[in-house]
């Protein structure tokens, strides 16, 4: 432990202050059992993490959730590039699928002619669209969760208050029908 008027080495206060942001909840006595110093230490240790690393940490998450968002646009952007070069691609396939179409309607085609026209119809059609549009809608919600933004779209035009009225008469009817309705209430 450290002597009174000792300067604390700074890899206990770095082990503290780790301790101290996973748990800052410790008690002074755990937190000094752990680092190795006195009790009086840990206490105004303790103190010190907390009124001055909080506003850091929280400047540090703030930055990363900032990052986050910005990450998530900017894969949104690439999927809606994405699926737009995707349809793009399949209107201007659509006049030769329309040819191949009609190409293997004809009789006078071998077996082995249809399969590779099967296959080149194969190769032209628009896959993967479907998970671009997962993966974007995914990524699109939770950068806006994470921007505060919602992320349902509401019709309801009723006012709070309405809301508020509406979920209490819910609320005793279901307590009728169980029984659970006291009689202060009734």
């Amino acid at each position: 432990m450290a002597s009174r008027g000792k300067k604390l080495e700074e890899t206990k206060k770095e082990q503290a202050k780790a301790i101290v942001m996973l748990n800052p909840d410790i008690s002074e006595r755990d937190l000094a059992r752990e680092v190795g110093i006195g009790n009086s230490t840990a206490h105004s240790l303790k103190v010190e993490i907390i009124n001055n690393d909080a506003d850091a940490y929280e400047q540090a998450r703030a930055a990363k959730k900032k990052e986050f968002i910005d990450e998530a646009w900017e894969v949104v952007q690439k999927a809606l590039k994405l699926a737009n070069k995707r349809f793009s691609k399949a209107l201007d396939d659509e006049a030769e699928i329309e040819a191949l179409i009609s190409t293997i309607k004809d009789e006078d085609l071998t077996q082995a002619q249809k399969k590779s026209l099967i296959s080149r119809l194969t190769a032209l059609q628009m896959t993967n669209i479907r998970d671009i549009a997962v993966a974007m809608g995914t990524i699109y919600d939770k950068g806006a969760l994470a921007a505060g933004e919602p992320t349902v779209i509401s019709d309801r035009k009723d006012p709070t208050s309405d809301l508020i009225k509406e979920m209490d008469e819910k609320l005793e009817s279901l307590k009728r029908m169980t029984g659970q309705l006291d009689q202060r209430s009734a």
